[in-house]
């Protein structure tokens, strides 16, 4: 009977102990794939705006300047656009 005592008291002893080092160790190692999953999607994504931008990085401080929309073709819709409905707002 001690036999069956003893390795009843084994396992409570080993379950607890599980229990104990899970509650210690799982946030560290469930930080760390959190941070390597997170630095992974940052290379991710800089490594698409590098791609979108030509390969070109921009440096801190540079000022970089876009054309905006021509001021001749601001009223006009080209047919790459899609179909343009005009429309009536109702008051009821």
């Amino acid at each position: 009977m001690t036999g069956v005592l003893k390795t009843i008291l084994i396992l409570v002893v080993i379950y607890y102990a599980w229990k104990l080092l899970f509650r210690l160790f799982f946030p560290v190692i469930a930080k760390k794939v959190v941070n390597k999953a997170q630095q992974n999607m940052e290379d991710r994504m800089r490594q698409a705006y590098d791609q979108q931008n030509g390969g070109y990085a921009h440096q801190e401080g540079e000022v970089i300047i876009q054309k905006g929309v021509d001021k001749n073709k601001k009223g006009s819709v080209s047919d790459s656009d899609g179909e343009y409905v005009e429309f009536e707002e109702v008051k009821e």
